[in-house]
């Protein structure tokens, strides 16, 4: 994998994580407010594993992004 190609997939995931991870902060503080306030939380619930789920994907395409380009050095 060339360096430039590296740079851009590492830059894409990172994107890609970031959006993840702001949709498990974000659909945790909406489930935290509506425990308090009304039974809607679980609606929230599938968001939540989604998000994760992407997130551990990702950062497995990461590290093996990073394995095939250590194994070219």
């Amino acid at each position: 994998m060339s360096d430039d190609v590296l740079r851009a997939t590492v830059a894409t995931a990172t994107h890609d994580l970031s959006n993840a991870i702001g949709a498990v902060v974000n659909y945790t503080t909406f489930l935290t407010e509506d425990l308090t306030r009304n039974g809607a939380a679980p609606e929230y619930l599938p968001h939540l594993q989604s998000a994760a789920e992407r997130a551990l994907a990702l950062v497995a395409g990461l590290a093996a992004a990073l394995a095939r380009d250590a194994e070219r050095d």
